[in-house]
């Protein structure tokens, strides 16, 4: 009997690993969250990792998409409709979730991504820290500050420029909940349904930003399921609260968001399909991690490593939902790479592992950190001020602020950059309902005969529509970007302008337009002043 409580369900599988590896010493659970001096040393070394990432990210133009969530949070605080004014696929909590801090900037008048990447970074500190408040007790007094501050690093520094992305917020909310599940298999849960209950309303709340995301709970309670020493109740305290939360907001959506629900998303069901990448690009990235997650996640179920093997089963649900949405951007796959970076910290600092394989995890740690640090380097080198990109961005604002007498703009392109950041920096108010031209991808694979299953008459009449119902806005300056094969897969020499000027309507509003110098690979188009409106009362400032 005291054999079957030890190894649980998972029983059978794991006895003869057991017997192979070393003891693991183990702490006593903690009766509560008393305050220790390991973790007051945790949460401030998680804290200064997290002041230094701050700086660096307010130091730089948010992510296109923040951008977009966040100027869509400031038109819907001025009475916007989502799905209606503001035309997006995925459904609305990322914006709600952001309309504390969208409201505190605006009343400070502070910018809009100031006050939000603030927010992100608390949070993530208190969920990197989290690990040494709620995580099974298998650590020396180093061990878990040393996992904290990988968690804090993979969190916080590893996102770059998708810092923010739903996908980040995401990671950070499931953390602790990770950190609570391992408990069970310590088989030390905690004894507090409140504390437990609000680190699953945490989870919910990340949980809920996609529907892709509920398969990262399901792996989770596989794992337990196999692995947990006291094989825990499906409806308890975390659940439950993940269950509430997922609720309620799906209520809320069916009987409130009824322009999302009955405009945008069949708009979105329409052309979501020319975002898709070729299978072949999605799954490499995802082997490359698998190759590296693999060795910790074996090491961590042969040493009964509780946190380790969590996140082992987390990395399966993250890997899932990344295959499951079929884009293969690198912020999808964000999650996965913060768990490969967790399952090697749990080797590294898993007193019970021998040093010649912590010596190994730490050799695959630094070839790991390389591909994955890469991308940050990159995006702090031509973000930072004075580089590449941030010249650009300041570039265009002040082209937009210096046309837009009348104060609107708009871009034509197939990404939401430069729209995004540029709305939520200029004075002048964007003028269309989505974060780029929705139908563009389409249209351009299509007209490239890259795919035949569509209604291509019903897509191009779309594509039409939004531009006319942006161009009846008047914007004093159109950008157009050049680059046609940015964010889909279609021809990069497709002609939008080209493309519109086959619609007589169309003709019809350009003709107040002409062309001036353009800014890098963006064409620029002016109203002319005797077809500019009177400047509205209520113009964005």
């Amino acid at each position: 009997m005291a054999e079957t409580m030890l190894y649980g369900v998972g029983g059978r599988n794991l006895r003869a690993w057991s017997a192979k590896g070393e003891s693991v010493r183990r702490a006593p659970a903690p009766a509560g969250l008393a305050l220790s001096c390991e973790r007051v040393s945790a949460t401030l070394i998680v804290l200064v990792i997290a002041s230094f990432v701050l700086w660096m990210q307010l130091s730089t133009y948010p992510n296109h998409d923040v951008a977009w969530i966040l100027w869509g949070t400031r038109e819907m605080l001025r009475g916007a409709t989502f799905g209606r004014d503001i035309i997006e696929p995925n459904p609305p909590l990322a914006w709600y979730l952001s309309m504390p801090t969208t409201a505190l900037a605006m009343w400070f008048h502070l910018p809009l991504d100031w006050t939000f990447r603030g927010a992100v970074a608390v949070a993530g500190a208190c969920s990197a820290a989290s690990l040494a408040w709620l995580a099974p007790r298998q650590r020396s007094f180093a061990g878990a500050i040393g996992l904290c501050a990988i968690a804090a690093v993979s969190l916080l520094l590893l996102p770059g420029r998708e810092f923010g992305q739903r996908e980040h917020l995401f990671a950070i909310a499931t953390l602790p909940y990770l950190a609570l599940a391992a408990r069970w298999i310590d088989g030390s849960p905690s004894s507090r349904p409140v504390i437990r209950f609000l680190v699953g309303a945490f989870a919910g709340l990340g949980i809920a930003l996609k529907p892709y995301f509920l398969v990262t709970p399901l792996a989770v309670e596989l794992g337990l399921f196999i692995f947990s020493s006291r094989r825990p109740a499906l409806v308890r305290a975390e659940n439950l609260a993940i269950a509430v939360v997922c609720a309620i907001y799906a209520a809320w959506v069916v009987c409130f968001e009824k322009p999302y629900i009955l405009e945008a998303a069949p708009l979105a069901n329409e052309i979501y399909w020319s975002f898709n990448r070729p299978i072949a690009r999605i799954i490499p990235p995802l082997i490359l991690q698998l190759l590296v997650a693999a060795p910790p996640a074996i090491v961590a179920m042969r040493k009964r490593d509780a946190f380790g093997i969590i996140s082992a089963f987390a990395w399966c649900g993250f890997a899932a939902s990344y295959v499951i949405q079929h884009k293969g951007y690198g912020y999808h796959l964000l999650p996965v790479v913060i768990a490969t970076f967790l399952l090697i910290g749990c080797v590294l600092t898993n007193v019970a592992v021998s040093r010649a394989v912590k010596i190994v995890a730490a050799g695959l740690a630094v070839i790991f950190s390389w591909p994955s640090f890469a991308p940050v380097v990159g995006w702090w080198q031509i973000n930072r001020p004075g580089g590449q990109r941030a010249v650009e961005i300041e570039r265009l604002l002040a082209s937009i602020d210096h046309h837009a007498t009348n104060g609107r703009f708009l871009a034509i392109a197939v990404h939401p950059y430069p729209s995004f950041p540029a709305a939520i920096y200029s004075s002048a108010r964007y003028t269309a309902r989505t974060n780029s031209q929705w139908f563009l991808p389409a249209v351009v694979q299509i007209r490239g005969h890259e795919t035949s299953e569509y209604d291509a008459s019903s897509i191009e009449q779309d594509a039409r529509e939004f531009i006319l119902h942006d161009l009846r806005e008047k914007p004093d300056i159109v950008l157009i970007d050049t680059d046609s094969a940015r964010h889909t897969v279609g021809s990069s020499k497709f002609d939008f302008l080209s493309f519109y000027r086959e619609d007589a309507a169309f003709r019809a509003l350009w003709s107040n337009y002409r062309e001036i110098e353009p800014i890098d690979r963006y064409r620029q188009f002016v109203l002319v002043k005797g077809d500019a409106p009177t400047k509205p009362s209520g113009a964005a400032q």
